[in-house]
């Protein structure tokens, strides 16, 4: 566990993108293969960089992230490019990504919501429906942005209450004489 929520949370925000084109055009879900490539490659290129100023955990070698790397760019591009993937190639090859980053990260969230990335993926491709397309990118949008609060959630915290005020003293009105505990 580490920094890792920052990316997530930006692969969120792009199937949120992802899911409105998906919507506006009439092509099915192949018209946002090329937008999930792009996007893919500058949230990639983003998290480089926030992953340089704060960086994560590495418990793997260090080669199988590089490895890592090259396969999910070559799963994005040639996934794009296969027209029986119904446009889901690069969908399908990020899940997997987040599967094996979980694997060698040994975090079973990670793994948990790769697996759920993928299956909504893969019900994609075998759905033809834009609608259903579209509503199977927002659970994989809410499965990542739930994950990287989790995710966020375990690096920092949750928030507290002030603690500036007694939380009992909360909706007590009461007047309080300094007083009246020295009365006898």
């Amino acid at each position: 566990m580490g920094n890792n929520w920052v990316p997530l949370l930006g692969l969120s925000l792009l199937f949120l993108l992802a899911a409105a084109a998906n919507m506006v055009t009439d092509r099915g879900q192949g018209a946002d293969a090329w937008l999930l490539v792009a996007g893919s490659l500058l949230v990639g290129g983003a998290s480089a960089l926030w992953l340089w100023k704060n960086p994560s955990w590495w418990v793997a070698p260090r080669n199988h992230y590089l490895y890592l790397l090259g396969g999910t760019v070559a799963g994005l591009l040639l996934g794009a490019l296969l027209p029986f993937l119904n446009g889901t190639g690069p969908w399908l090859a990020i899940g997997a990504a987040i599967v094996v980053y979980g694997y060698f990260e040994r975090f079973r969230l990670l793994i948990t919501a790769g697996a759920a990335v993928f299956l909504a993926g893969f019900l994609a491709m075998l759905i033809h429906a834009d609608v259903w397309g579209a509503a199977l990118q927002l659970v994989a949008c809410g499965v990542l942005a739930f994950t990287a609060n989790k995710l966020h959630e375990l690096r920092h915290g949750r928030r507290r209450e002030s603690q500036d005020s007694d939380p009992g003293f909360i909706g007590s009105f009461e007047e309080f004489d300094p007083d009246e505990a020295l009365r006898p």
